[in-house]
């Protein structure tokens, strides 16, 4: 069987293993860090009903049980375009036989312009004693370690047990009093990444001694497969499918996207970005993800990343059992 064709199998595959009436879409990096500066430049996707994201996250949380839960949220529920929400949950998560124990630490932001009328820098930073949220600049929130959510956690502490890697993910929550009531006339919705930025922690050895030290600039110029990989499950909670065609390379920027099934994939124009220094001009149609390679050219077609499959955060493939376990990091 050639590429092309067990290409065209895969897409129709996955397609048909798609049981819900919406798609959302989910990007996340091949790679964990144990802390860091993790920076993306972005206008978020709004709409009641939606969740619109950048998110750390350890990626054998959503096993449950013995394994901790670890993450970091910056969140844009739908409902109100002008704050977002911080979160860092730990504990662990429910499994057969075990109870869900996770711990949330929530905090709503003010923001101006509303997230969906401009590009905002947004900012998390985590090392061993705290973590902070930064939006065009300015430190929002620092939680450090030793201080107590209301639960009596040292969620700082908490996150020390594990590495994360970097995600953001655009879906519908099935919990009208966190995101508001779902409405599908508001579809598609888009939510545009610029550029990410990942820093390692090197305490006093990075530039004029600061505690970071640039690892990677990822500006969408083209679709870098091997930096990247797509979400393609869905979790319990989640009106939509999350699928591998709704993570569009184009015109400078990743755009994530949220559609009826079977109307997956971007071919609008993205917003200029004027003071983002990259995408400052948006309004080019052409796609930077064919590289003009046969594997670029199929891909570019298929909407299919290289490391293609079914597969689970963990590399295991999903199963429906595990999928419904993964990332429920809402209070229900």
């Amino acid at each position: 069987m050639n590429f092309k064709t067990s290409l065209s199998i895969m897409a129709m595959a996955a397609a048909a293993v798609c049981a819900k009436d919406y798609s959302g879409a989910e990007l996340y990096t091949t790679d964990t860090w144990q802390y860091g500066r993790f920076e993306a430049r972005m206008r978020m996707a709004v709409g009641s009903g939606t969740v619109s994201s950048m998110f750390l996250y350890h990626n054998d949380s959503y096993m449950g049980c013995d394994e901790p839960w670890v993450e970091v949220d910056i969140e844009v529920l739908g409902k109100n375009p002008n704050e977002f929400q911080s979160n860092i949950i730990t504990g662990n998560g429910p499994a057969e036989g075990c109870p869900d124990k996770k711990q949330y630490s929530e905090k709503l932001h003010p923001m101006s312009p509303a997230v969906d009328q401009s590009y905002h820098t947004y900012v998390m930073e985590w090392t061993p004693d705290y973590m902070s949220w930064e939006i065009d600049g300015q430190e929002v929130r620092r939680t450090k370690a030793g201080e107590l959510n209301e639960k009596g956690h040292d969620q700082v502490a908490e996150l020390r047990l594990k590495p994360q890697g970097l995600r953001f993910n655009l879906w519908a929550s099935e919990e009208p009093a966190w995101v508001g009531p779902w409405d599908e006339s508001i579809l598609p919705v888009n939510q545009y990444i610029n550029w990410v930025k990942v820093y390692k922690y090197t305490p006093g050895a990075g530039e004029n001694g600061s505690d970071f030290t640039l690892d990677w600039v990822d500006d969408f110029d083209d679709e870098d497969v091997y930096r990247w990989s797509y979400g393609n499950w869905t979790f319990d909670g989640n009106r939509v499918d999350l699928s591998i065609f709704n993570a569009t390379v184009t015109q400078g920027a990743m755009v994530l996207s949220l559609t009826m099934a079977g109307e997956e994939g971007f071919d609008g124009i993205v917003p200029a970005d004027p003071e983002g220094g990259i995408n400052s001009k948006g309004g080019d149609v052409s796609n930077p993800g064919d590289d003009g390679s046969a594997i670029g050219k199929l891909k570019t077609e298929a909407r299919l990343p290289t490391n293609r499959g079914t597969f689970n955060a963990k590399g295991e493939r999903v199963n429906k059992a595990n999928a419904s376990r993964y990332r429920i990091d809402f209070k229900l």
